[in-house]
């Protein structure tokens, strides 16, 4: 014969013992939950955390971040050094300046006849067309007269309109267009401009 032993319950010791709690929270325990996870007055914490930790991270990033800031400032510093304020440090991607030509052509080379006007003058057109804006009353007008020799560097708010020397066509004499309107081509001596391009 098998002895089945039954354990006696105890009534007054199920009620000592602590009963897992099963269900699921509610809203109002969930949020109970976050305001002491906020702010704990028995612990005097938030987010777990106390004022003095609080106090050490906050001194921890303010030093990190200066001491970053500071890195970068000296970098950029020591960087601005390198530059010229007069001349850019790379011009280009290759050594030699890029150059315009004028009169306009639509290859590289210029044919024409003395005793055909209709040969060459589209080239004076484009040669009158291009000098417009180096007119002496339009340079006055427009930009500034630069001593020669002396690097000259325009203050003023990034939005203010910037003037660059002054350039009159009359410097150019004999091939200003203003002495001879033909530039020479009526004579079989042809002006060619070249204009470097702004780098």
């Amino acid at each position: 014969e098998k002895k089945h032993e039954e354990k006696v319950r105890d009534p007054d010791r199920e009620k000592d013992e602590p009963k897992a709690d099963m269900g699921s929270k509610t809203w109002a325990d969930l949020a109970g939950e976050m305001k002491i996870f906020l702010w704990n007055p028995e612990e005097r914490t938030c987010l777990g955390r106390p004022a003095k930790s609080w106090g050490l991270i906050l001194l921890f990033y303010f030093i990190f971040y200066t001491c970053l800031a500071g890195m970068f400032a000296f970098c950029l510093y020591v960087m601005l050094l390198t530059l010229s304020p007069y001349t850019p440090r790379f011009r280009d991607r290759v050594s030699p300046p890029g150059v315009m030509i004028r009169p306009y052509l639509n290859g590289f080379t210029i044919a024409f006849s003395v005793s055909q006007p209709n040969t060459w003058q589209s080239y004076v057109d484009s040669m009158h067309h291009f000098l417009a804006a180096y007119d002496d009353k339009v340079q006055e007008e427009k930009n500034i007269e630069c001593v020669p020799g002396q690097y000259f560097i325009q203050g003023g708010n990034d939005s203010e309109e910037k003037k660059a020397c002054q350039f009159k066509r009359s410097l150019l004499q004999n091939c200003s267009g203003i002495e001879d309107p033909t530039f020479g081509y009526s004579k079989g001596q042809p002006c060619i401009l070249l204009k470097m391009n702004r780098v």
